[in-house]
């Protein structure tokens, strides 16, 4: 089986091609790219260029965040289209479960803007802790619960010094989707993590 994976919720936009043959891995191919909450063209150019370099696919995956607002949707979108278009299984996964951490475990925190960070604990692949939002004294504080494991992040924080830049690797999003969990699977548009609402500039009302 060949996985295409991809996961825009952080500054990278990241892409693979993964091979899975008789109990055999062979990346293919994979891109990780800077990319701005604004512009989503990186991770449109990996997409491309995986599939002149690699073919189609048989089967996607997606990041579902947490993260950028705007990079989860052209990201989850563009899954959504390339699978319909040609009829193959997508699957749809926490982007956090793709950090390279220590099986042993490790949190993540990541900054949910307005004041907020969120934050979640990950053990050999899965949720110990789920993501939540906490103020940043309050993220503290949990972090202390288990203060030896590391701290990993897609950017820095002003309150964490130890906190060490790792954003998700859409390897590691492809050899989870491999295992083909059930829950993991959607037949519809899967909805990104969000963990509060966005923030939507209203328009001016003009009074005169």
């Amino acid at each position: 089986m060949k996985i295409l994976s991809l996961d825009s919720s952080s500054p990278v936009a990241s892409v693979a091609s993964v091979s899975f043959t008789e109990g055999r891995m062979d990346v293919l191919f994979q891109k990780q790219t800077p990319h701005a909450r604004s512009d989503s063209s990186a991770l449109f150019e990996g997409l491309r260029d995986a599939v002149d370099t690699c073919g189609i696919p048989d089967a996607l995956c997606v990041g579902l965040g947490p993260g950028s607002y705007n990079g989860l949707r052209a990201g989850i979108a563009a899954a959504r289209a390339f699978a319909t278009a040609r009829n193959l299984p997508l699957q749809a996964i926490p982007s956090p479960l793709a950090l390279l951490g220590p099986d042993e475990g490790f949190w993540v925190v990541g900054d949910a803007r307005g004041g907020h960070y969120w934050i979640a604990r990950i053990q050999r692949g899965s949720f110990v802790e789920e993501p939540q939002l906490l103020s940043p004294s309050e993220t503290l504080h949990h972090l202390r619960s288990y203060a030896d494991l590391p701290i990993l992040g897609s950017a820095a924080l002003p309150e964490i010094i130890d906190l060490v830049i790792s954003t998700p690797s859409a390897v590691r999003l492809a050899i989870l989707a491999e295992k083909n969990d059930p829950s993991f699977l959607v037949s519809d548009t899967p909805e990104p993590i969000y963990l509060k609402s966005p923030h939507i500039t209203l328009p001016r009302v003009n009074l005169s």
